[in-house]
């Protein structure tokens, strides 16, 4: 890369000029950044060159306000007991333009942290007294302060016949404070402190005034103190990581992106918060969200248990709001999210804004499972309800008379159809092990939700899997049982079962290609919902992983006891459970366990036993103790 010569000597004016100019408005003097001109035969003194070092300490801060303010690394806070916090090690940038540094993590107790009227007290900068150290109460922000000091004490000569030699410090030490700005919270605060702390977080992001902190600081948290005690830290209200803080988006007025952002992890760590205390408390996690806050992002998470699959009622969201619930691949999440901080904040105070208010609660899966689970789903969202109707009636004429049908001989109860209950079963085993569910706020723009354009399928050569395919179950023996099983599937089973076992993983490993026979058999009937489950527990990236890596020592013997045994495995019915559990042990646990699963493989145990056998492990795995065989 060349270098490029700068034209830093500029063209220099005369002062009659600049006054003839500034006087008719067309030249702006920057009165901040003015600097000495040296010239041959000019006397040097302290004074200028503190000008000169003064106008570059000004251009500097000029050029690091334009990259943007705030946090540049590190520096998250946390609490590490009632009275002292731990500060991460980082840098960033004040909205003056100064930087602020903590070479190293600060454990640090509230009652060294001095106040920021306190500092100007013994800094000389003011007069008003600080309350007391343990005596604190109240809403503060933690936030960095540089300083300057003067040390190193300097012989001055004199500048005159009669002057005298005097002491000076002679270098300036930079340094960086930590200090406590007081918060003035709206006047009738509720005396909860979580309740506190959501209505201060919906005036810093739902209000068009945001809290101004004084510009020689860097907000790193918001704390709360009684008589000196912490009751709550919250890192993401005031903390605003470093980049150009737009006004709006497009000049359309919505909130700066850095407030976006903010809100988000703001609510997601409240939220965990409020999880944590209601589980430490038997509290239960249903609840709603009015209880905790005054307003919520544009997405965030909700508990799961909030959701009641058996009635499709939801409990989270006010009852006015228009609620949906779907599934989505994971890799797609993160896109939603980004989309909907485009969106306003949803706020619960104003019922008509939540009358006009759509949220999809989304739950995030594996996209081989979402692949799946989609056909029992049937892809579209379900409508979910509030279970209490506080508000005003929202009956329709139907539902008047689905309420009063009783009473009319001529109607009938329409059943239940299986479809709806194969569907909340398919949410229930989804959210069974789920703490957290996600929302996204959905726009208002109408628009259409198929593709553009002509569907093209990927073509693979499919002829040469299936035949690979077939070639491995004749060497097997297995072709016939597979012939079988096609006879009796319908076309849709006969599809997801090709798709499965044309795998390569699957014509690589007799343990998994008889597994997977065996279980497609399992069931009277064998349709696409069956052959759907079935994919679902074999079709994982690494499932097999582990039947691998413990295949010579399970399997021992000729071949024809190798077969024998691996056909017993199979009928176990439960080869993805074992080959979870033979990735999760230890190399010395997994060892253990392979030659126990011999033992009982060439013994006198039933694949009932055994399958029972690797369900017990895997129970000994989940609860964290894993015993030894006998």
């Amino acid at each position: 890369m060349a270098l490029k010569d700068y034209n830093v000597d500029r063209v220099k004016q005369h002062i009659s000029i600049l006054d003839k100019y500034e006087y008719g408005g067309s030249v702006f003097v920057d009165r901040r950044r003015s600097r000495p001109r040296w010239f041959d035969g000019r006397f040097l003194k302290a004074a200028d060159l503190n000008r000169e070092s003064g106008y570059f300490l000004t251009r500097q801060s000029d050029l690091a306000v334009a990259t943007g303010t705030g946090v540049v690394e590190g520096l998250m806070v946390k609490q590490k007991d009632s009275t002292r916090i731990t500060i991460a090690q980082g840098h960033g940038m004040t909205f003056d333009g100064e930087r602020v540094f903590l070479p190293n993590d600060v454990d640090i107790s509230l009652h060294n942290i001095a106040l920021a009227e306190e500092l100007n007290v013994k800094m000389g900068l003011s007069r008003k007294p600080a309350p007391p150290d343990r005596s604190r109460s109240g809403i503060y922000v933690i936030a960095l302060r540089p300083l300057e000091f003067t040390a190193n004490p300097t012989a001055s000569y004199p500048v005159d016949v009669d002057g005298k030699r005097q002491m000076r410090d002679g270098s300036i030490i930079e340094a960086t404070a930590i200090t406590l700005v007081p918060f003035s919270y709206p006047a009738g605060a509720s005396r909860s402190s979580e309740a506190r702390r959501a209505e201060v977080a919906h005036q810093l992001f739902t209000q068009t005034t945001e809290y101004r902190i004084p510009s020689t600081t860097l907000p790193l948290a918001m704390i709360e103190m009684r008589r000196g005690n912490l009751l709550w830290l919250d890192n993401h209200m005031v903390r605003r990581d470093m980049g150009a803080v737009h006004s709006d988006v497009l000049g359309f007025g919505f909130t700066p992106r850095p407030i976006r952002s903010a809100h988000f992890k703001q609510y997601n760590t409240m939220i965990q918060d409020i999880v944590d205390q209601r589980q430490g408390t038997d509290a239960g996690l249903r609840f709603s969200a009015t209880e905790y806050f005054r307003s919520l992002p544009s997405a965030g998470r909700l508990p799961a248990a909030s959701v009641d699959l058996s009635t499709l009622t939801q409990y989270y969201f006010p009852d006015v709001m228009d609620v949906e619930m779907s599934i989505i691949p994971a890799d797609e999440m993160g896109l939603l999210i980004e989309e909907s901080l485009l969106l306003p904040p949803i706020r619960l105070d104003d019922e008509t804004a939540m009358e006009n208010t759509s949220v999809m609660v989304l739950l995030p899966v594996p996209r081989h499972v979402f692949y799946s689970e989609t056909k029992a789903i049937k892809k579209r969202p379900d409508t979910i309800r509030f279970p209490i109707k506080s508000a005003r009636s929202q009956f329709t004429p139907r539902d008047y008379l689905s309420l009063f049908q009783s009473k009319l001989p001529d109607f009938k109860t329409p059943k239940v159809k299986d479809e709806e209950t194969l569907r909340q079963g398919a949410w229930q085993r989804l959210l069974s092990t789920e703490t957290f569910v996600w929302f996204v706020r959905r726009r208002h723009v109408s628009y259409k939700d198929e593709i553009t354009g002509t569907a093209v399928h990927v073509m693979t050569n499919e002829h040469k899997d299936e035949t690979e395919m077939r070639r491995y179950q004749r060497t097997l023996g297995l072709y016939d049982e597979f012939t079988t099983l096609k006879i009796r599937g319908s076309a849709a089973a006969d599809l997801e079962m090709v798709r499965l076992l044309t795998i390569p993983k699957f014509t690589k490993s007799e343990v998994m290609m008889r597994s997977a026979l065996k279980e497609f058999n399992d069931t009277d009937k064998l349709d696409e919902r069956h052959a759907a489950s079935v994919s679902v527990r074999f079709a994982g990236k690494d499932v097999g992983k582990g039947l691998d890596k413990l295949d010579e020592r399970i399997f021992k013997g000729t071949d024809d006891e190798k077969t024998e045994q691996r056909k017993k495995l199979a009928e176990t019915l439960r080869a993805p459970e074992l080959d979870d559990l033979a990735q999760k042990l230890e190399t010395n646990e997994a060892e253990i366990l392979a030659d126990d699963l011999h033992t009982r493989l060439t013994g006198p145990d039933t694949p009932e036993e055994i399958a029972a056998f690797i369900l017990s492990k895997k129970e000994e795995l989940e609860s964290g103790r894993i015993e030894e065989p006998e």
